[in-house]
């Protein structure tokens, strides 16, 4: 079975993967360029967090990334 092949034996998994992970990447980065107020402050730590921590990055984000409005706990 040459590598070819493997790789589209694996196809129909691999495919929704990289949808679901291209979805939540556009989806946290839109919220991070429309947010004005990001939790630790720094928009540039949370887009490195989003874009190299595949899957799991953009979901980090949405999950406690996120704020309303700034408060003196940061």
């Amino acid at each position: 079975m040459s590598v070819f092949d493997k790789i589209v034996e694996f196809l129909p998994f691999l495919i929704p993967l990289i949808l679901i992970e291209l979805v939540l990447l556009v989806v946290a980065l839109v919220d991070l360029v429309k947010r004005e107020h990001v939790r630790g402050g720094n928009k540039i730590v949370w887009v490195l967090v989003i874009i190299f921590i595949n899957l799991i990055g953009p979901i980090v984000y949405l999950i406690f990334g996120r704020q309303e409005k700034p408060d003196d706990s940061d």
